[in-house]
Formats: C-alpha cells, structure tokens, sequence
C-alpha cells in the first residue's frame, strides 16, 4: 500500500492510501474533516503504519507562467517517510 498526500490551496493537504491513487480518503481524527494542516499532522495520525512508497503531489504554477496549460501534470515527489 501506497500513501498518497496532495498539496491544495490555502496551505492544506488531502492523504489517501491506495496502490496506484488515492483509493481511501483519510480524514483528520480530529475535526473530522479531509484535509491537513501539516504533513506533521498526517504523520501523527498515522504513527505506526507502514507504507511501501509515499508521494506528495504538488501542484505548479511554473507551466501556466511559461503558456503550457495542461492542469493534468502535477509535480509529484517521492518522500523518505518514517
């Protein structure tokens, strides 16, 4: 299983798990809703979990500034989690 966080406006982030996407929206224990304020805070809450790979995705405003509009390519990163 793969963990999946997404960069969104306004400084948030949505997590999944899944093998190929966000398969399984995770949602914060605490307001119970979908987003995240850190990655810290998605560590926490899945402190003891184990993930074969964990990717952020970001979206990039570089392609717009340069006249490319496709809005399907996104940055995506692999991180060192543990």
């Amino acid at each position: 299983m793969n963990l999946f966080i997404e960069s969104i406006e306004g400084g948030t982030y949505v997590a999944g798990i899944g093998n190929q996407s966000m398969e399984q929206v995770l949602r914060d224990e605490y307001r119970d809703s979908n987003n995240f304020k850190s990655l810290s805070e998605i560590k926490e809450q899945l402190s003891g979990q184990q993930f074969d790979k964990v990717y952020l995705k970001q979206n990039t405003p570089y392609d717009e500034m340069c006249g490319s509009y496709d809005s399907n390519q996104k940055l995506l990163l692999e991180l060192e989690w543990r």
